[in-house]
Formats: C-alpha cells, sequence, structure tokens
C-alpha cells in the first residue's frame, strides 16, 4: 500500500522518524491477525475493522499525537471492532455449541477438532471478555497492556479474564 501521506504536521518529518506507511508496513500484519481474532474469522469485517482503525489512527499520528504507535493501533483496532459489533448489533454468535463425544487428542485430525471446538466456543463469549482473552492468550500481552487496550482499568480486565475463562471452560466441558 502507497500512502501519499509521507510526513507529519506541515510537512515536516523527524529525522529518522518512519513514514506512515512504513509504520503501516510494519504493523499492518499483526494488526489484522488482533482484528480477525476479534471478529470470529470473518475476514470482511477484520478487513473492515482494520482499514477504519488506520484512518482514524492517521489524523492522530500525523499530528503528533501518537508516541507508540503499535500500542495505539492495537487500542483502535479493538475500539473499532467494538464499534462494528454496536452499529451491526453483533454481540457474538447465536449458534448452538456443536455436538461432539469426548476427543483425546490423538491424531493430527483430533488437534485439528479439538481447535475447532476452542474456536467455537471463544466466539460464544460476550465481545468484552472475548477481546480481553485475545489480547492476553493469543497475542501475549500483559495484563496491564489488555487493560490499556480496552480503555479499563487493570481490575476490570482481570475481571473480564476471568469471567472469560470460566465461562471458556464451562462451554468446552459441554462439548467434550
Amino acid at each position: 500500500m502507497t500512502l501519499a501521506w509521507e510526513g507529519r504536521e506541515g510537512g515536516q518529518t523527524d529525522v529518522g522518524a518512519p513514514t506512515f506507511d512504513e509504520l503501516y508496513d510494519a504493523h499492518r500484519q499483526r494488526a489484522f491477525r488482533l482484528a480477525l481474532l476479534l471478529c470470529g474469522g470473518e475476514r470482511p469485517l477484520a478487513e473492515d475493522a482494520l482499514s477504519e482503525a488506520f484512518i482514524r489512527v492517521y489524523p492522530r499520528w500525523r499530528g503528533g499525537h501518537v508516541d507508540d504507535f503499535g500500542p495505539y493501533l492495537r487500542r483502535a483496532v479493538v475500539n473499532e471492532v467494538k464499534r462494528m459489533f454496536t452499529r451491526r448489533g453483533l454481540q457474538r454468535r447465536s449458534e448452538p455449541p456443536l455436538e461432539a463425544e469426548a476427543v483425546t487428542v490423538t491424531s493430527p485430525e483430533d488437534h485439528v477438532v479439538r481447535r475447532q471446538l476452542v474456536w467455537d466456543a471463544l466466539q460464544r463469549l460476550p465481545v468484552k471478555q472475548r477481546t480481553a482473552f485475545v489480547l492476553r492468550y493469543y497475542e501475549g500481552l500483559p495484563v496491564e497492556e489488555v487493560a490499556s487496550a480496552m480503555g479499563t482499568s487493570v481490575g476490570t480486565a482481570k475481571s473480564h479474564l476471568s469471567r472469560g475463562r470460566d465461562l471458556l471452560r464451562t462451554l468446552l466441558e459441554e462439548q467434550l
């Protein structure tokens, strides 16, 4: 992607500071992965969320208001996914859980089935719990960064994580 926006406000760029193109290239793939996880694997929704997040971040970056681009973009992606879900009335999938016999991972096929069961259960979590879970366990962020990305306190992030783990455990026990 080539962006026409190379510098910050007034055409000034900090010597050695990356251009928006460079920041886009450096962060796009990880931000898309986050959006894809938060959108339940629905690629078009994730692409829309990522595009909107970059569009929203650009004016702040250009104005010099973004100190650490990675965390700022991550928060923008989380916020955009929340906005999309609110606008479209999407909270979580309402599909019934998959029926499955007790599964023990003994073959690659069993491993794939188990991963799918976990993925399906994760998509049934409420948005805030799923967001906290994805940021913590898929993105590997410390709880403090999860809280920052979600715009909540550390205690609230811990609560979302705890409730999400409990519900995920219950959902998986039902399926396995």
